[in-house]
């Protein structure tokens, strides 16, 4: 009888440990006496682990999915969160009306206190006079109702005009006397900003453009994102919050929001090409 066809058959069974004690030790007994069912026994061993190898590339790739996937939720909820925060703090102008403030005055004191739905107020110091500009937020609307009124006081013996800034028409007289004749100028470097934003995107795309022509090899779209999508995500933050009238009377509060919105904007296109890499691999 030919025990090296019977030990070929085992060998497998062997291998993976389920044979029985008897069984194994009649394939040991055998191995020990015939060298080639010895070398047989190594040689699939060694196609198994060749075998493996590859499983090495599937597990780099799905560690390497796996980060893209928690980058990617990263950047969803980032961006999520800050257009949350921005919806809710960007400040929103209340144009003149009435009983909107009152003024109290006192021996040396002028008092300007305004209604209890301001939430906040501006103000710019001329060398002519003093600007306000009252505004509320929705995050105060609804989770801050019962805020203190918001008040401002002058001294008489420093005291300027004081007027209430309008955004669409002339600015009402808050204290002093006679025809209102000056306004406060609106800024326009928001506009020229949109515009450079405009010029960068467009300027990096063609860049890129011109490097994959030539080098004839695509740049991955996160690279691309990374890259052009700051000036467009300025772009969009600036007609989002001021939309095509880019003017500001406040431009450190605007500017402030706008590129807090931009950050979140940014982070919302750097979540899609991950997450369309991801679909991808």
């Amino acid at each position: 009888m030919n025990n090296c066809e019977i030990i070929k058959d085992l060998l497998p069974l062997y291998k993976e440990e389920l044979l029985s004690e008897e069984s194994k030790t009649f394939v040991e007994n055998h191995l020990k006496t015939c060298p080639e069912c010895e070398n047989l026994l190594k040689d699939q061993i060694q196609i198994e682990n060749k075998e493996t190898k590859p499983l090495d590339f599937v597990e780099k790739r799905i560690k390497k999915e796996s980060r893209y996937f928690t980058l990617a939720v990263l950047a969803l909820i980032g961006s999520i969160l800050i257009f949350i925060i921005s919806y809710l703090n960007t400040p929103r102008h209340f144009e003149h009306e009435k009983d909107l403030y009152k003024v109290y005055k006192s021996k040396d004191i002028y008092t300007v206190e305004f209604s209890d739905k301001v939430s906040g107020i501006d103000y710019i110091d001329t060398e002519d006079a003093i600007y306000l500009d009252a505004y509320t937020t929705k995050y105060d609307e609804i989770f801050n109702k019962e805020r203190p009124r918001k008040s401002l006081t002058f001294h008489k013996d420093k005291l300027k005009t004081v007027l209430y800034q309008n955004h669409e028409s002339m600015p009402n007289m808050v204290i002093g006397s006679g025809e209102v004749r000056q306004t406060l100028l609106p800024r326009l470097f928001l506009g020229f900003y949109a515009r450079l934003s405009i010029i960068g995107f467009v300027g990096l795309g063609l860049l890129i453009f011109l490097i994959e022509k030539i080098k004839k090899k695509s740049i991955s779209l996160l690279i691309k994102t990374l890259l052009i999508g700051g000036p467009l995500a300025l772009f969009l933050a600036i007609i989002g919050l001021k939309g095509l009238n880019t003017s500001t009377y406040y431009p450190v509060t605007d500017f402030k929001y706008i590129a807090f919105l931009a950050l979140g904007i940014y982070l919302f296109f750097i979540f899609l090409s991950l997450a369309r890499d991801q679909k991808r691999m």
